[in-house]
């Protein structure tokens, strides 16, 4: 189990990282981590520029959303960060990205061809229709969507991810928008789309537990 001060960290390494690669836009998108007690979260403040987030920004609170530690309101969206904890054991780690081509991709309810190893790992990838930001129905939906997947995306919205740890978490959601990169350019190239054979798509998709 992370420290609260891992814990900490380890948000503001992985919120500069999705920053600066445009998963996260300026007040939009949030990332959590358990804390060491294993029952409350630090989170990522509502509204606040991503830009520059500091540890004295982070929220730390309880699962109803009240807060022990910090002086920024949390994230709107901590009932989803909660119950996707709840979603899987030995989830310590979830981020949610404004991540631009996944989302297109959600919204156009597309869904991953084996065009490459990366497509066939995130096949389980659920698809959320839309519900209201910040609302107990969004966040019940993703916590059931993440007991089938360790990522969902959430239409009209983003994505959410989750891990063992935070940087599992991020990169799980990375390559969920660079699969879905890739399934772009695969449609702007047109022409005949060359597809991972069965049998090798069934032996790669058992290895999609370990990733």
């Amino acid at each position: 189990m992370q420290t609260d001060r891992e814990a900490r960290q380890q948000i503001v390494q992985i919120v500069n990282e999705l920053f600066q690669t445009g998963h996260l836009t300026a007040t939009g998108g949030n990332v959590s981590a358990l804390s060491g007690d294993g029952e409350t979260l630090w989170i990522t403040p509502t509204g606040l520029y991503k830009g520059t987030l500091s540890e004295e920004a982070l929220v730390h609170i309880q699962p109803d959303g009240s807060v022990i530690q910090g002086s920024n309101a949390p994230s709107i969206e901590y009932p989803m960060h909660v119950r996707s904890y709840r979603s899987r054991e030995g989830i310590h780690g979830a981020v949610h990205t404004h991540s631009p081509i996944a989302t297109a991709f959600g919204i156009c309810n597309q869904s991953f061809q084996p065009i490459n190893t990366d497509a066939i790992l995130l096949a389980d990838t659920q698809i959320v229709p839309w519900l209201m930001p910040g609302s107990q129905e969004l966040a019940e939906a993703m916590g059931l969507a993440l007991e089938k997947s360790r990522g969902a995306i959430m239409q009209n919205h983003g994505l959410m991810a989750v891990g063992e740890d935070l940087r599992g978490a991020a990169t799980r959601a990375m390559m969920i928008e660079e699969t879905a990169k890739l399934s772009l350019y695969v449609r702007q190239f047109g022409g005949e789309v060359s597809l991972i054979p069965d049998p090798w798509v069934e032996e790669i998709a058992g290895y999609a537990s370990f990733m």
